[in-house]
């Protein structure tokens, strides 16, 4: 029954990630974390996000911008490095609370389709890839802060998907190398759970694929803003709880 209730968490949140570009982790931390200590939940989502991404970018490729990606990427990569100490200092749960209150603020505003102008986009892009590289690595939801800034830039549905793909692709191994040097990982006291997981990865990204063709742009953007809002809700319930 464990296995089902994790194999049914990941299937939600990979084939929402398939069609939106994210959403894998937002989703499913939180309901693994009924299942496993919160910990675990955090190092093995990346990794079983790299395994999801390696099957999508490939079909993305034409869809992203490479300067956009290094841009983020430079952020991301320095959000990493506290993001993956400050679980020395701080419980999973404040940091969920945290990140969940962030997300139900900045999910109304977008609700009220207010957008926030953006002077430089460089140094925007680079806080987005800061923000996700930090509550990334440390409570395994990258995925918010990159997807608000991408829908501030108002910017088309495939584009924003293709390039969140590879972004959090990239991110991902990223977070996920990073858990292992730090020595975070050793919270994994079973692999076998990831290895079951794959075939999920992969059925719930072909599925999610199939999916994406009846999206059009308003649906996209309600989907995204959507995957936002729960996932706020889920972190703020773990966190309280």
């Amino acid at each position: 029954m464990t296995m089902l209730l994790a194999a049914a968490a990941v299937f939600v949140g990979c084939f929402c990630a398939t069609v939106s570009g994210f959403g894998f982790a937002l989703i499913s931390t939180p309901l693994l974390s009924l299942i496993l200590s919160p910990k675990e939940a955090i190092i093995l989502l990346p990794i079983l996000t790299v395994v999801l991404r390696v099957v999508t970018m490939y079909r993305v490729r034409h869809q992203f911008d490479f300067k956009l990606l290094r841009t983020i990427m430079i952020g991301w990569v320095v959000g990493v490095i506290p993001g993956s100490y400050v679980l020395y200092f701080l419980t999973v749960k404040q940091l969920q609370i945290f990140l969940g209150i962030c997300l139900l603020v900045a999910t109304f505003l977008m609700g009220k389709k207010y957008y926030l102008p953006i002077a430089n986009k460089t140094l925007g892009r680079i806080g987005a890839g800061f923000g996700a590289g930090f509550f990334g690595t440390s409570t395994s939801v990258s995925g918010p802060p990159i997807v608000l800034y991408l829908l501030n830039e108002d910017l088309p549905k495939d584009y924003v998907r293709g390039n969140m793909i590879w972004i959090f692709g990239v991110g991902n191994l990223t977070s996920a190398l990073m858990n292992v040097i730090s020595g975070n990982a050793k919270a994994v006291s079973d692999w076998n759970v990831f290895l079951l997981m794959v075939p999920v990865v992969l059925v719930a990204a072909y599925a999610g694929e199939l999916a994406f063709k009846f999206v059009n742009q308003e649906l996209f953007r309600k989907i995204s803003l959507g995957i936002v809002l729960l996932g706020s809700i889920m972190m703020l319930y773990n966190g309280c709880n």
